[in-house]
């Protein structure tokens, strides 16, 4: 009788020990999911920024050259733009056309 309830005992120890893995892989796999979640979600809204940037691409600023003439822009970073651009179009560089690259 003593062998049977050392294995009951054994048995009940094992049961235990199921129930805490379970428990361990429960909260693993709800912590995934809502990680997975939050990661598509970001993925998301990365995708639909991106085609809102596509669609707006001919309403963007397109070079340095029109930045500097914008009101929005302080003096002295037109003052930067403005000897930026001297010094390309003295080495014979144009200015970057495109604002955004897809």
């Amino acid at each position: 009788q003593g062998e049977v309830e050392a294995l009951e005992a054994e048995v009940g120890k094992a049961k235990e020990e199921v129930k805490s893995a379970q428990a361990v892989r429960d909260k693993e796999n709800a912590d995934y999911l809502a990680q997975h979640q939050d990661y598509s979600e970001s993925i998301d809204a990365c995708e639909r920024a991106v085609a809102v940037l596509k669609a707006r691409s001919a309403d963007v600023p397109q070079s340095l050259a029109q930045v500097k003439s914008s009101p929005m822009v302080p003096e002295q970073a037109k003052a930067m733009l403005e000897s930026f651009l001297a010094e390309r179009e003295a080495a014979g560089e144009a200015p970057e056309a495109n604002a955004y690259e897809f």
